[in-house]
C-alpha cells in the first residue's frame, strides 16, 4: 500500500525528493507491488486452512477482515465512499489516528484473529489490548513527525493536522514530552503484563522510546526527503530487530 501510495502520487504535479526519488524509480516502485502482491497472495493460499477452515467449516468472520483491513488501507490514500472524495489521510484527525490503528490492528490483532488456537480469557485480552495500544501510541509518534515534516504541503491542501494547527515549532516542543511520557508509560504497562522478569526486556522496550525522543529533540526541516523516510521508518524496523534479538538470547534463561 505503501508502494502504491507512492506510485500514484508521483504522477502528481507536487515535487519534492521524496516524490522525485519515486519519478526515477517507478519500476522499482511498480516491481515491489508486484512482489508484495505474488508474497500477500502465496502466503494465503499456503495458510488457506489455517486462516480461513476452523472446526471443518469456513470462518466467514475471518474472510470480513480479510477484506475490511485492506479497504481501509487502501481508504488511507483513496477516496472509497462515492459521495465523499477525500481520502482518510485528507482529514485532519484521521491522518494520523487511521494509520496508526491500521497499522496496530495489522501486526497485533489480525494475526491472533487468523491463529487457529485462539487464546481467550481476560487475561489474553488485556494483554492484547495493551500490546495494541503500546504499539498505537509508538506509530502515531513517527506518524506525527512525518505530518510535521508534511505540515506546509498539508497547509496548502488544507489538511488541518494537528502540526498544521499548532505549527511546526510548537509541535515538537510539546510533542517530544508527550511522546516520551505516552510511549514509556506504555512500555512499562507491557512488560508488567508481560510478566517477564529480565531487565534486558524493559531496555529493549525504552531504547526506542529514547531515540523516538532524539528524532523530536534534532528535527530539522532541512534534510534529504528520501533520508528522512528511512530513518525515520527504519526505527520501527530497529524496534522488531530489538525485540526478536532478546526474546532469541534470553527466552530459554526464563
Amino acid at each position: 500500500m505503501y508502494s502504491l501510495h507512492y506510485f500514484i502520487k508521483s504522477k502528481k504535479e507536487k515535487k519534492d525528493s521524496r516524490l522525485n526519488w519515486c519519478r526515477k524509480k517507478r519500476s522499482l516502485l511498480l516491481a515491489i507491488i508486484f512482489l508484495s502482491f505474488l508474497f500477500i497472495t502465496g502466503g494465503v493460499i499456503w495458510h488457506y486452512k489455517m486462516i480461513f477452515i476452523k472446526n471443518g467449516h469456513f470462518n466467514y468472520s475471518n474472510l470480513a477482515w480479510f477484506i475490511f483491513i485492506p479497504l481501509l488501507a487502501m481508504g488511507y490514500s483513496y477516496p472509497l465512499i462515492p459521495w465523499n472524495k477525500k481520502s482518510l489521510r485528507q482529514v485532519g484527525w484521521l491522518k494520523m489516528a487511521s494509520l496508526s490503528f491500521i497499522w496496530s490492528f495489522t501486526t497485533v490483532v489480525l494475526p491472533l484473529l487468523m491463529h487457529p488456537a485462539q487464546n481467550e480469557g481476560e487475561s489474553t485480552t488485556a494483554l492484547i489490548s495493551v500490546l495494541f495500544i503500546h504499539r498505537f501510541f509508538f506509530i502515531a509518534s513517527l506518524g506525527f513527525l512525518f505530518n510535521i515534516n508534511d505540515h506546509e504541503e498539508d497547509k496548502q491542501d488544507g489538511i488541518n493536522t494537528i502540526a498544521v494547527i499548532l505549527g511546526p515549532r510548537k509541535s515538537l516542543q510539546k510533542g517530544k514530552w508527550i511522546v516520551l511520557i505516552l510511549n514509556t508509560a506504555t512500555s512499562l504497562i507491557l512488560w508488567y503484563y508481560l510478566n517477564i522478569q529480565q531487565v534486558i526486556y524493559i531496555i529493549v522496550l525504552l531504547i526506542p522510546v529514547s531515540l523516538l525522543f532524539l528524532l523530536y529533540h534534532r528535527f530539522s526541516e532541512e534534510k534529504d526527503e528520501v533520508g528522512f523516510v528511512i530513518l525515520y521508518d527504519g526505527l520501527m524496523i530497529l524496534k522488531a530487530l530489538l525485540l526478536i534479538f532478546a526474546v532469541l538470547t534470553f527466552s530459554h534463561k526464563s
